[in-house]
């Protein structure tokens, strides 16, 4: 039957779509353009894997191809398997890239935090009153120390919102790979059993 003939060449091209999907992730939490070029490459590979899914669905059901309904049934369950795959792990890349800018924002926040905590020492408020004079100088450093204290609180809140943001991002995440995991265990085997029907192993 023709779509017996075919279904290595399809299976092929399946394999070979597919790879793009796969892109790991990146290493440098702090390159950000990378991590947005590569979230945009993951979406024009899948748009492209979309029409190739799309083309090759059409082929299937064209009328010289309904002779095989369960050989038709088998390749549909592989592409949209397939499809669902693509998805899948390109929502834990967005997810993921969102975590690491999250986690960068975290790091900064609590980087401000700690240098308040500096400047409002004693001393360092006296350092900074330096060089002004005037019979109000008391007050004014009773003003700077204030001002600070509202400054840390304003990014301590922000931190706090921050970091339960980024735990929340982080199950997140932990879900989207385990889709993708379970979804890559349910496609391979299906690839593989139709290769081995057609290329019975020795």
């Amino acid at each position: 039957m023709k779509i017996r003939s075919r279904l290595p060449l399809l299976l092929l091209c399946l394999a070979l779509f597919s790879l793009p999907s796969f892109a790991q992730t990146p290493q440098n939490t702090n390159a950000a353009d990378p991590l947005t070029n590569e979230v945009a490459a993951l979406r024009k590979s899948l748009q492209t894997l979309n029409s190739r899914l799309q083309a090759i669905s059409e082929e299937l059901l064209a009328p010289d191809k309904k002779d095989d309904d369960n050989s038709v049934a088998k390749v549909k369950q592989v592409t949209t398997n397939l499809d669902l795959l693509t998805h899948a792990e390109e929502r834990a890349e967005v997810l993921r890239k969102q975590l690491i800018e999250l986690i960068e924002k975290e790091t900064a926040y609590r980087s401000r935090s700690t240098q308040f905590d500096e400047d409002l020492r004693p001393e360092n408020i006296e350092r900074s009153m330096a060089g002004i004079g005037g019979t109000r100088t008391a007050e004014m450093r009773d003003t700077r120390r204030r001002v600070l204290e509202n400054d840390r609180k304003g990014v301590e809140n922000l931190l706090s919102v921050t970091t339960q943001s980024r735990m929340r991002l982080e199950e997140d995440v932990r879900q989207a790979d385990l889709l993708v995991t379970k979804l890559r265990q349910r496609l391979f085997p299906l690839i593989d059993k139709e290769i081995d029907k057609i290329n019975p192993p020795d």
